[in-house]
């Protein structure tokens, strides 16, 4: 077995991996987060259209609960002015009058209210108007990008398929002690099991590689693994 040729197969093993596993970090990862946001930002849109909504609503209720208040005063005054002119002395005349001067300061207040309510509704209408519109825009941006999501995914799913496909034939005619040794350490170490020495370090953990372990590896006889990543080390120029 020459030790330099299984490294030459291992490096092209390595770069089909790296492919699949960031396609697959991007699917179990980075697409699962980008839905996430996409469907927060959705449901806030969705809270604050219902908040406008409850607004709207809240302020009518309101406007027909001052409006009855208003009538109940009105109907009252409408008593008072009939009893009025069935009083007898001056001194229930002048409380009748005084009770109906009160009534109708009342109803002032209230009709007030009413115009204030009325303002209030108008400015909920508006507001309740622009959530509506911003609520369909952000649906369709919500169902838009949800959409180009899931197509990516299909694409990504057909492109991993393609290089295990290629990572099936390549295997073949790798070493199988070897193979092992690389397949564990592609799975504990993020999709990169070899590292390139390169100015006396280790070109994934970037930690010094001392000068014996360098030696061992430009001699090819076994495989040499950093200490400080556990990766297999291999210098570039040699194997290249």
């Amino acid at each position: 077995m020459q030790l330099k040729d299984e490294l030459r197969k291992l490096m092209e093993l390595q770069k089909v991996d790296w492919q699949i596993y960031n396609f697959n970090r991007q699917k179990e990862t980075e697409i699962p987060e980008t839905s996430e946001k996409i469907k927060i930002e959705f449901e806030q849109s969705k809270k604050e259209f219902s908040a406008a909504d409850a607004k709207f609503k809240e302020l009518h209720v309101k406007k027909k609960n001052k409006e009855m208040d208003l009538a109940a005063k009105e109907e009252g005054i409408k008593k008072a002015q009939t009893h009025l002119y069935q009083l007898k002395t001056n001194k229930e005349y002048s409380s009748k009058l005084s009770e109906i001067v009160s009534l109708k300061a009342d109803s002032s207040l209230f009709e007030e209210d009413i115009l204030r309510v009325m303002d209030e509704i108008e400015a909920a209408d508006k507001k309740l108007k622009e959530e509506k519109d911003k609520l369909a825009a952000d649906e369709k941006k919500f169902k838009d990008e949800t959409d180009k999501l899931d197509a990516r995914a299909k694409d990504i799913d057909a492109q991993v398929r393609q290089l295990e496909d290629k990572k099936a034939t390549l295997v073949r005619d790798v070493n199988k002690r070897i193979l092992d040794y690389y397949e564990k350490l592609l799975k504990s170490r993020n999709g990169i099991a070899m590292a390139a020495v390169s100015n006396e370090n280790c070109g994934a953990c970037h930690m010094k590689v001392n000068a014996q372990q360098i030696n061992e590896v430009k001699m090819y006889v076994d495989l040499v693994f950093c200490e400080s990543c556990a990766r297999i080390l291999y210098i570039p120029e040699d194997i290249q």
